[in-house]
């Protein structure tokens, strides 16, 4: 009788002991996805400021691109306006519809008007 006890307290305290690493292997998944979330959601950002700086890259480039085309039509008697407007019109051409680079046409237009004198518009994405 004492040893089936014994054993009996040996198999409840070997269960409890299961029963606790149950229940931190279970703490620890739920860390581990918490985490993994968390991971996620990082590389989420990651990706969306990837395409920000992107953008903002080929913007600078259009603000480049207009300052050396104005720089090229500057003569003797100023601003050749005929010569700066077909350069920005090739510039217009030549970069494409699609991708990050499509975001040059707007800046195009807009410092290509202000080199101008025209009024600035903005398109309804930047207001």
């Amino acid at each position: 009788m004492r040893d089936a006890s014994a054993q009996e307290l040996l198999l409840l305290s070997a269960l409890q002991e299961c029963r606790i690493q149950l229940d931190a292997a279970r703490k620890d998944e739920a860390a581990r996805a918490a985490v993994r979330e968390e991971l996620e959601a990082a590389l989420r950002r990651e990706a969306a400021l990837s395409a920000v700086v992107a953008e903002e890259r080929e913007r600078t480039e259009a603000v480049r691109l207009v300052l050396q085309a104005l720089l090229m039509s500057i003569g003797w008697f100023g601003l050749r306006r005929r010569l700066f407007r077909s350069r920005i019109a090739r510039l217009g051409r030549e970069t494409p519809d699609s991708g990050p680079q499509s975001a040059r046409h707007s800046v195009l237009l807009a410092e290509a008007r202000r080199v101008l004198g025209a009024p600035v518009v903005q398109p309804p994405s930047q207001r």
